[in-house]
C-alpha cells in the first residue's frame, strides 16, 4: 500500500511530509524520552558513585587508620617504659631472656621460644655482644610485645621493633625470625628502616612504606613505621605489617556487572584489580601505567591528581571520551586511592528496553494517521488541484484560459480566483528579472576590481614575507657562528683545565728530583755522606720522578683521549666480524673489574650476527660504554647488572640496547652526556671524554646512530645503538667535524 506513495503528485508529496513530520516528531519525543531519563540518572548516578566510593574508601582504609593509631600507642608506651627503666635489672633480665648463638648471633633462648604467644628475636652484634643500650631495648622491647602482641596479631600481620644495630624484635605468629637469620641478615635493606633513616625523615614522622615483598615471611606487605629515637640518637623503628592479600580480598564485592573496583596510589600504579593480580605481583606489587598501557587507567590518575590538588578526598568525573563515569575516593594511611568505574553503555542497556516500546507504539500510531490522512488529502486537496492544474496547462500552451471554478472558502478558492491576475503580472515580473541581472552584472565588475586589488596587495605582502625570511636567516647564521665560537672556547677551557693539573704535578716533581739530586751531588764531593742519607735522597728523587711519571702518563692518556675524539676511518681496516665473539673480547678484560664491584655482566647477542665494519672502534664504544657504567651507573651497588643485547632492527640494521640497573642519569644531565668535558666525577678520574668519544665513533666512524633511553630520576639507563650491517667506506664525517 506504501508503494503507491510515490511523490508525483502535491497532494501525495503531502501525505508523505505529513507522515514524516510525524515520524521525526515521533523520534524527537523518544530522544527526549532518552535524554530525559539518561539525564536524571547522569544527574543521580555521580552523588551515587561518590558516596559509594567514599564507603568503600573508609572501609578498605579503616584496618591502615586502626594500624597508625597502634603504632602511635606502641611508640609512647615504649617512650613511657624506657623513662621508667632499672638498668640493672635490665642487664640481668637480658642474660635471663637472651642468648649468643654458634654463628655469633643472638636469639631468644630456646627453652622461653613460643610463637603463639612471645616475640622472637635476632641481633648481630659481634662477639663482645651488644652494648648496655641494645640490651636495655631488647628487654623492654620483649617485654612490651610479649604483653601486647597477642592482641595486635591479627588484624595485623605482625607487631615489631627494630634496631640500628641490624636486629629485631618482633611478634608474628607461626614465624620465628631468630631461627631465620644468619650472620648477614641485614634489616636495613627493608624499607621500613630506610625511611626511617634521620636522613631521610628529618621530621620523624610516622609513615608507610611502599608495597614490599618480605623474603622471610613470603607474604606482600605494606608497614606503617614511626621512627624509634632514645637518648637523643636513632635507635630503630615501632611499626605494623599488613599482608596486601587480607587487606584487599574484597575489593569487588557488591559491584553491579560490568562495573570495576580498583586501588591506585598517587603515583598512578595499580595496586589492586580484579583482572590483574597476577601481574601486579610480577611488578611487586605496583603495576605502573606504562606497563598497562591503558588511556582509562591514565584518565584515573590525572582525576586522583585533580582531588588531590584541590584538597579534597575524592571526586567523581566522567572519562575524557565520555564512555566511563569515574569515582576515586583517598585511603587514609599509605597514600592510596579507591576507584569505582561504571560504563556508560551499562546505563544505555538499561534504557534501550524503554525507548523500543515508545518507538513500537509510534509506529502502529503512524501508520493509521497515514491511513486516515490519505483519504482526506484526496478530497480536501488533490481534486481541486488537479482542476487548478489543467488551468495552468492551458495558461503554458497559449490556449483560452477557462476559469477555475471552485466551490467554497480556503486557500485553493483564493488562489483560483488569483490565478487570471497571475497572468497580467508575470510581463511586469519579466522586465523586474532583467532588471535585477544588469544589477548583477554590475555587482560582479566591482568583485573583479576588488579581486584585483588584493591580489596586488599579495604580491607586495609576499615581497615583505621574502625580505622578513632573509633576514631571519643572516640572524640565525650569526647565532650559529657565536654558538660555534662559544663551544671552540668550553673545548680549549675544558683541554687546558685537565691538562694543567698533571703537567703542573709532574714539573713540580721533577723541580723537587733536581734539588734532591743537586745536593746528593754536593754532598758525595764534600765526601761527609752516610749511606742512610744517600738513600734517603735517592729514594726521595725516585718518589719524585715516580709522580713526575704517573702524571705525564696521565697527560699522555687526556691526549689520546683527545686524539680519539677525532678519530677517523683512514687508518682503520674494515673487514667482516661476528658480534658476539668481538664483544666478549672486548669485554674479557672488565670482567674482574665486575666481578671487585660485585656486578655481573650479561651478554645476550646471537652467535650468526655478523657486521662487515670497524672491529676496534666497535670494541672502543663498548669499553666506553662499560667503564662508564662502572664509574657512575653501579658504584657502591652490590646487585649491579649490565646487560648488552642485539638483534636485527631491519635487514640493513643492526640494533644494541647496552642498559644498567644502577643509579640512572638526572633529568638535567640527560641533554649533556655527550658534551666533551662533560662529567659528574671532576677530579676523580673523569676526564668528560668518554661519552663524547663513543658518540664521535658510533656517528661518525661507524656511520650509526646512538641515543640515550632514561627517564627522568627512574632507576638505571639504557643506550640504544643502531648500526648498518655494510658500514660505508667513505661515510661522512659531518658528526666528527661537528
Amino acid at each position: 500500500m506504501l508503494k503507491r506513495f510515490v511523490p508525483d503528485t502535491l497532494a501525495r508529496q503531502l501525505a508523505l511530509a505529513i507522515g514524516g513530520l510525524i515520524l521525526l516528531m515521533l523520534l524527537v519525543l523518544a530522544g527526549i524520552a532518552y535524554g530525559s531519563v539518561g539525564l536524571l540518572l547522569s544527574d543521580a548516578l555521580p552523588g551515587v558513585m561518590l558516596r559509594n566510593v567514599e564507603l568503600r574508601a573508609a572501609g578498605q582504609g579503616q584496618l591502615l587508620a586502626q594500624a597508625q593509631g597502634s603504632v602511635t600507642r606502641l611508640h609512647a608506651e615504649w617512650q613511657r617504659r624506657a623513662a621508667e627503666l632499672d638498668p640493672a635489672l635490665a642487664a640481668k633480665q637480658f642474660d635471663r631472656l637472651f642468648m649468643r648463638s654458634p654463628d655469633g648471633v643472638w636469639r631468644l633462648r630456646p627453652e622461653l621460644l613460643n610463637t603463639e604467644t612471645r616475640p622472637s628475636f635476632y641481633l648481630q652484634h659481634g662477639v663482645r655482644g651488644p652494648s648496655a643500650s641494645a640490651r636495655q631495648r631488647a628487654v623492654l622491647s620483649y617485654e612490651l610485645l610479649r604483653e601486647q602482641g597477642p592482641a595486635l596479631v591479627p588484624p595485623y600481620f605482625s607487631a615489631y621493633v627494630d634496631f640500628v644495630e641490624k636486629g629485631l624484635m618482633v611478634f608474628s605468629r607461626g614465624i620465628d625470625w631468630g631461627q631465620g637469620a644468619t650472620p648477614t641478615t641485614d634489616n636495613f635493606d627493608y624499607p621500613t628502616m630506610k625511611g626511617s633513616d634521620p636522613r631521610a625523615n628529618p621530621g620523624r614522622a610516622l609513615f608507610w612504606t611502599p608495597v614490599y615483598y618480605d623474603g622471610e615471611a613470603k607474604v606482600w606487605m605494606v608497614s606503617v613505621i614511626q621512627p624509634l629515637d632514645w637518648q637523643g640518637s636513632w635507635v630503630g623503628t615501632v611499626g605494623h605489617d599488613i599482608a596486601i592479600d587480607a587487606l584487599l580480598s574484597g575489593i569487588a564485592d557488591g559491584l553491579q556487572p560490568g562495573a570495576s573496583a580498583m586501588i591506585l596510589n598517587e603515583a598512578g600504579d595499580l595496586i589492586a584489580h580484579p583482572r590483574l593480580r597476577e601481574r601486579i605481583q610480577q611488578a611487586q606489587g605496583q603495576l605502573s601505567q606504562s606497563a598497562i598501557a591503558d588511556p582509562l587507567i591514565g584518565a584515573i590518575h590525572q582525576l586522583i591528581l585533580r582531588a588531590g590538588s584541590g584538597g579534597g578526598s575524592a571526586l567523581v568525573a566522567p572519562s575524557p571520551d565520555g564512555t566511563h563515569l569515574l569515582a576515586v575516593a583517598r585511603i587514609p594511611g599509605p597514600g592510596w586511592w579507591s576507584v569505582l568505574v561504571l560504563p556508560r553503555s551499562l546505563l544505555e542497556a538499561r534504557l534501550r528496553p524503554a525507548i523500543g516500546v515508545i518507538l513500537a507504539v509510534g509506529i502502529v500510531c503512524l501508520v493509521i494517521t497515514l491511513l486516515v490522512l490519505r483519504s482526506l488529502i484526496h478530497r480536501l486537496v488533490r481534486r481541486p488541484l488537479g482542476r487548478l492544474t489543467q488551468a495552468m496547462d492551458s495558461l503554458r500552451d497559449g490556449r483560452d484560459l477557462a476559469p477555475v471554478a471552485l466551490q467554497g472558502r480556503g486557500e485553493l478558492v483564493n488562489l483560483a480566483n488569483g490565478f487570471d491576475s497571475m497572468a497580467g503580472e508575470l510581463a511586469k515580473q519579466r522586465r523586474a528579472q532583467e532588471r535585477h541581472a544588469a544589477e548583477l552584472e554590475e555587482q560582479i565588475s566591482v568583485r573583479r576590481r576588488a579581486e584585483a586589488v588584493a591580489q596586488a596587495l599579495n604580491h607586495t605582502l609576499e615581497a615583505r614575507v621574502a625580505e622578513r625570511t632573509e633576514a631571519l636567516q643572516r640572524a640565525r647564521d650569526e647565532l650559529v657562528q657565536k654558538e660555534t665560537l662559544a663551544g671552540l672556547g668550553s673545548l680549549v677551557a675544558g683541554i687546558s683545565h685537565e691538562l694543567n693539573t698533571p703537567i703542573g704535578n709532574a714539573l713540580m716533581a721533577s723541580g723537587t728530583m733536581l734539588a734532591t739530586m743537586r745536593q746528593l751531588d754536593a754532598t758525595v764531593q764534600t765526601g761527609a755522606i752516610r749511606r742512610s742519607e744517600m738513600h734517603e735522597q735517592i729514594g726521595r728523587a725516585i718518589q719524585a720522578a715516580e709522580l713526575a711519571l704517573g702524571n705525564l702518563q696521565r697527560s699522555a692518556e687526556l691526549v689520546g683521549d683527545f686524539k680519539q675524539v677525532a678519530m677517523d676511518r683512514s687508518h682503520l681496516v674494515k673487514r667482516r666480524f661476528g658480534l658476539r665473539q668481538v664483544t666478549e673480547e672486548t669485554l674479557s678484560l672488565l670482567r674482574q673489574s665486575f666481578k671487585q664491584q660485585h656486578c655481573r655482566l650479561e651478554i645476550d647477542i646471537p652467535p650468526e650476527l655478523e657486521l662487515d665494519s670497524y672491529a676496534g672502534p666497535f670494541g672502543q664504544v663498548l669499553t666506553n660504554l662499560a667503564q662508564n657504567a662502572l664509574l657512575h651507573g653501579l658504584a657502591g651497588r652490590r646487585d649491579g647488572c649490565l646487560s648488552i643485547r642485539a638483534e636485527w632492527h631491519d635487514a640493513r640494521q643492526v640494533r644494541l640496547v647496552i642498559g644498567d640497573n644502577g643509579h640512572g642519569i638526572a633529568a638535567e644531565h640527560q641533554a649533556k652526556i655527550f658534551q666533551p668535558f662533560f662529567t659528574t666525577k671532576l677530579g676523580q678520574g673523569g676526564s668528560g671524554l668518554g661519552l663524547h668519544i663513543v658518540y664521535t665513533i658510533v656517528t661518525g666512524v661507524l656511520g650509526g646512530r646512538i641515543e640515550l633511553r632514561s627517564q627522568a630520576d627512574a632507576e638505571g639507563c639504557c643506550f640504544v645503538i643502531e648500526l648498518p650491517k655494510d658500514c660505508p667506506v667513505s661515510a661522512p664525517t659531518a658528526a666528527i667535524d661537528s
